[in-house]
Order: structure tokens, then C-alpha cells, then sequence
């Protein structure tokens, strides 16, 4: 799955106006009963994030200083930009990791909980109380918590109301046929029906063709299987309707920018759209629509944790566990949803952020049939090429679907 330097569309909101104050109930979250009777004073903690745009850069540093006031800790928060994943695990081989790192929970949670240098979190007292299992188990390696979820992004469907409006649409697609007919009905001299990445190299066509993927019922690591077909056959039929450009297998993260420029009715995207502030229309929010009626939604569930280094030092486990569980705080992780374009991990955050913003509620709702891709550890980066190269096959070349797999999987 594409991590968070791969996610290069984020939206880069201006920092002025942010809130300055972080409410003082929110440092007790899941705190453990040993760590808030400890004394900090004198503790220094190194923090490590590769998020490095504002207003996402800004307010980190914010929660974690205040936090760090509060608790008597002196803190030092670095954004790491380059090749974040490298760097971890060079600090993990030198046991130079910083004392909290913010992970992406696909491939660094447990990459670096195999190598046994992450803090098993339940020992220091965090919990994973008013997260939904789902959700906790982003954090979760081989059964235990060394990672705690922030934040999570998956994919809904976007789509422009006055342009289903004007093609007289009046709900959005529930089914692969439905957005077939839908897309083409919805594609102008102007604009196109669907705009979806297919480029090769960048991550994205893997990433978005699992939504579709999941929704056919399919299994990732079932690269033949009918799932499989029934999404590649959506791809090849979407692009011989002519609601898909043909032009897709040169769009990667980038494609998104058709449909922001209204030049594409229908997208599929993550959060980050909910708060770009460049979007002039209206529009709304949908599930992934499924194979046949009735099926489930599916789609990439990608987490954004925490995790505190395994050091020998007792005393900066418990610090940098409080200051975590600080950080983590109901109201930290509703601004930076607000202002950032993430889902919370707490559910009691995810209701106000609808609340906040109501397009965020088809997001909430993918949530709970969210597949985490780490299940697939490192053979998702073969089994994405593979249906890279199917889809390719099947749109430019007009193979069929299943043999385009087939041929895939043969290499």
C-alpha cells in the first residue's frame, strides 16, 4: 500500500488560525495509572513524524510542546522527510530509534515490532479504549499493541452534484453496472465520466483498484481470483464506454486533480478532498459501489500510530507513553481531521468530525469493513504489480480480464 510519501496530493492548508490551546482533560485519555504517578521533571524525549506539510506539521509540534509542558518534559520534535522507511529502521539497527516515531501501520508498525524495538504498550498502561477493534488492530502486531492509531485514511467515492444533476442522476452508483452507465452518461466534450489513476510506478492504481478489489468480494492475495476479474472487467468496460479516458494509464496520485479541476465528475479518493479548500462546487460523498446488489462495501483501511521505542530506560517508556496518550487526545484528533484531511481513530472524534464536516460520514462508515493491508506484509508490493499489469493489459491491449491475470501472476 502507499505510504505516507507516496500520498503526495495532500492538500497544504495555510496555518494561520490554528487553535493554540489544548484542553487539559484530553492529556488523561487511557493513562496509565503507574506513568501519571511518576515525575517527569528532567525527562528529554525525542519525537520523530514524516508528515511534512502545514497545517499537519504545525499542530504536532503544538500538541506534543504543550503536552510536554504539562507533563514536565522537554521534547524535541523532528520531521524526517527523505525516505522515512530507511531511516527508521537504520536508527532500529543502531538502537537509535527517537522515543515516539508516528508509523504507518501497513509496512512500519510491523516491520519494526518483528525486530523487537517497539514497547509492548499495554506494559505501560495505554489502551486502545474508544477505538473500534478495527481500527485498534492497525496498531496490533502478532496480538500486541506496540503502535497506538491516531488517524486512518481510506477511499469513498466523490462525485460532483451539479453534474449529476445536469445528466439528470439523481442517486450515486450502488453497483459496478450502475457506475458503468453512470460514468459514461456523466462524460462531456469537457469533462470525463470517472477519472481513476493507472499509472504503473507510484503506488496509486494498486491502492485505488483495492477498493474495487474488496468490493467484488475478492481476496488480495487471490490475484486469478473472480473478485479479481470483476474488478479488472469494471476498469476495461469503464475505459470501452468511454466514461474512463483511455489516458488513465498516465495518471497516478495526480489524477485527482481532474476531478478537483472539474474535469471529472466522479473520483475516488481519500479524506484529504474534505478539506481542500480549491474545491468551488458542490458535491458528495458515496461507498465504493460492489459487484452486484446488495454486496459489501470494501476498500484499504491505512493507519497513521504511534509507537515508543523499546529503550532499557523505565523511566522514558512511562514519559514518552503519557506524553503519547496526551498527543492522542479527543480534541488534538478532531483539529487535525478538521485541518488536516484524516479520519480520527477515536469513534467519539469521528462523530464530531461529521459533525464538522458531513461528507466525512461515508468514511466513517467504510471503516468497519476496512481490510488492513499489512495481512499481506511485503507480497503486496508483487501482487500491486501484477494487478497493475492486468489492468494495463485489459484496457490497452482488450485482453480479457481473467486471462490478463493470469498472464499477470505467470510474470
Amino acid at each position: 500500500m502507499a505510504s505516507t510519501t507516496q500520498r503526495t496530493l495532500r492538500v497544504a492548508l495555510p496555518a494561520a488560525g490554528l487553535a493554540a490551546a489544548l484542553a487539559l482533560s484530553g492529556c488523561t485519555g487511557s493513562s496509565s495509572s503507574t506513568a501519571s504517578a511518576t515525575d517527569f521533571s528532567g525527562v528529554s524525549l525525542t519525537v520523530w513524524n514524516n508528515i511534512d506539510y502545514d497545517p499537519y506539521q504545525t499542530l504536532q509540534q503544538q500538541y506534543f510542546e504543550e503536552c510536554a509542558d504539562q507533563l514536565g518534559i522537554t521534547v524535541d520534535v523532528q520531521t524526517i522527510t527523505d525516505d522515512y522507511t530507511s531511516k527508521l529502521l537504520q536508527a532500529a539497527s543502531s538502537k537509535s530509534l527517537p522515543d515516539i516515531a508516528l508509523l504507518s501501520t501497513d509496512t512500519q508498525v510491523p516491520t519494526l515490532a518483528a525486530q523487537g524495538v517497539l514497547a509492548d504498550l499495554g506494559t505501560l498502561g495505554v489502551t486502545t479504549d474508544g477505538i473500534s477493534d478495527t481500527v485498534a488492530d492497525l496498531g496490533q502486531y502478532d496480538g500486541t499493541l506496540y503502535a497506538l492509531p491516531v488517524q486512518v485514511e481510506n477511499y469513498v467515492l466523490f462525485y460532483n452534484t451539479q453534474a449529476f444533476e445536469d445528466a439528470g442522476i439523481t442517486e450515486a452508483p450502488t453497483t459496478f453496472e450502475e457506475l458503468i452507465a453512470d460514468a459514461e452518461a456523466l462524460t462531456t466534450d469537457s469533462s470525463y465520466g470517472i477519472v481513476l489513476p493507472g499509472i504503473a510506478d507510484d503506488g496509486s492504481t494498486a491502492s485505488y483498484f483495492l477498493s474495487f478489489l474488496l468490493s467484488a468480494g475478492g481476496d488480495p492475495a487471490e490475484v486469478t481470483g473472480d473478485g479479481a476479474v470483476d474488478a479488472v472487467a469494471l476498469y476495461q468496460d469503464l475505459v470501452n464506454s468511454g466514461g474512463l479516458s483511455k489516458e488513465f494509464v498516465n495518471w497516478g496520485w495526480d489524477s485527482s486533480d481532474q476531478w478537483t479541476g472539474e474535469k471529472a465528475a466522479i473520483q475516488v479518493s481519500g479524506p484529504w478532498n474534505l478539506v481542500d479548500s480549491s474545491i468551488s462546487f458542490d458535491y458528495a460523498t458515496a461507498p465504493i459501489p460492489t459487484s452486484t446488489a446488495g454486496g459489501t462495501s470494501g476498500g484499504e483501511l491505512l493507519g497513521y500510530a504511534y509507537g515508543v521505542s523499546a529503550a532499557d530506560d523505565t523511566q522514558h517508556q512511562q514519559a514518552a507513553a503519557a506524553l503519547l496518550q496526551c498527543r492522542a487526545s479527543e480534541a488534538n484528533q478532531v483539529e487535525t481531521a478538521v485541518q488536516g484531511g484524516y479520519i480520527p481513530a477515536l469513534t467519539a472524534a469521528q462523530e464530531e468530525f461529521v459533525a464538522q464536516i458531513p461528507a466525512a460520514q461515508s468514511f466513517v462508515d467504510a471503516i468497519a469493513t476496512g481490510y488492513n493491508p499489512a495481512t499481506l506484509g511485503t507480497d503486496w508490493n508483487t501482487l500491486g504489480a501484477e494487478y497493475v499489469t492486468a489492468i494495463q493489459d485489459a484496457t490497452v491491449n482488450g485482453t480479457d480480464p481473467a486471462t490478463a491475470l493470469a498472464d499477470a501472476a505467470a510474470g
